[in-house]
């Protein structure tokens, strides 16, 4: 059941957190949302989500070195990881999937796309 899976948002604009958890929620998802990599580090050894989306742009640390940060924990290197950002350019899709990113979706975020994202990741 998609309830008993926890998506965890990460992005440093709560009104795209916002819109975007708002949106998953009412689709039947359980959704935890941290603004900035740092928090999300935090959170993803506390809570242990299903899924992680997360923005490439936020200050600090950015979405491509927090994937790379997680993914060097054993316990973690298959947590399914989406980026969500505003950067719609060939070369930083190429290293997201590289990195082995399960997806790399661009803002404003398609609830429909995202939603088939994460049940192909997770499971229904």
């Amino acid at each position: 059941m998609l309830k008993d899976k926890l998506i965890l948002l990460v992005d440093d604009e709560p009104s795209v957190l916002k819109a975007t958890s708002t949106g998953l929620a009412q689709r039947g998802f359980n959704v935890k949302t941290v603004e900035g990599a740092e928090a999300a580090i935090k959170v993803i050894h506390k809570l242990r989500p299903s899924l992680v989306v997360s923005d490439l742009v936020m200050p600090g640390v950015n979405g491509f070195e927090l994937f790379q940060e997680i993914r060097k924990e054993r316990e973690f290197e298959t947590l399914p990881f989406v980026f969500l950002t505003g950067i719609d350019d060939y070369y930083a899709k190429k290293f997201g999937k590289e990195l082995g990113s399960a997806a790399y979706i661009t803002k404003p975020v398609d609830l429909d796309e995202l939603e088939q994202i994460i049940k192909d990741k997770i499971g229904e």
